[in-house]
């Protein structure tokens, strides 16, 4: 590391890390305490624990599946607490459940890193097209207006670039790279 560069910060990598993340941890408990008041709950206290372990994360290893290891466990250490159920599930179907929102949450990473992989291959304005509408939420009369385009241009522009996605999407999942 060069002698410039300060020690990377734990803590800013751990909350990175684990805001990236939050939602598909969050949905992995729901998943298995079916009640959203008790998931809001677990996940901070996944998040506590995940901090006091981070410090034996590896970096190699995606996070999400890390943290689903910790979730697992918080899950069923809260649904072993609790007197009754809505559904009366066995510790079978449970971890059944658990492996399948494992699989599900791997499969979401594997569909983000393509399609970040995928929005490189769109031309800079299908990419600011894309960037304007959906993550600054701007209509398409607005960013008709700022380009001084007409709104049949924006959505020319937005429908070429969502093809593009879909077709990228399409040959990267049918085709994972190894």
């Amino acid at each position: 590391m060069p002698e410039n560069l300060p020690p990377p910060d734990p803590q800013l990598a751990f909350t990175r890390l684990f805001v990236a993340n939050q939602a598909a941890l969050h949905g992995f408990l729901v998943s298995l305490v079916h009640d959203l008041h008790a998931a809001d709950d677990l996940l901070q206290e996944l998040a506590g624990r995940l901090w006091v372990k981070f410090d034996s994360y590896d970096p190699g290893r995606p996070f999400v599946a890390w943290g689903i290891g910790f979730a697992r466990l918080v899950a069923m250490e809260w649904r072993r607490k609790q007197q009754r159920l809505p559904l009366a599930l066995d510790e079978a179907t449970l971890d059944q459940l658990a492996n399948q929102a494992a699989d599900q949450a791997g499969q979401q990473d594997e569909r983000r890193e393509a399609l970040h992989e995928c929005l490189k291959s769109l031309t800079q304005h299908q990419r600011q097209a894309l960037h304007l509408r959906y993550q600054e939420e701007l209509s398409v009369a607005a960013i008709a207006r700022s380009w001084k385009r007409t709104e049949m241009a924006v959505y020319k522009v937005l429908k070429h670039a969502h093809r593009s996605l879909l077709d990228c999407m399409n040959r990267a999942l049918s085709h994972p790279q190894s």
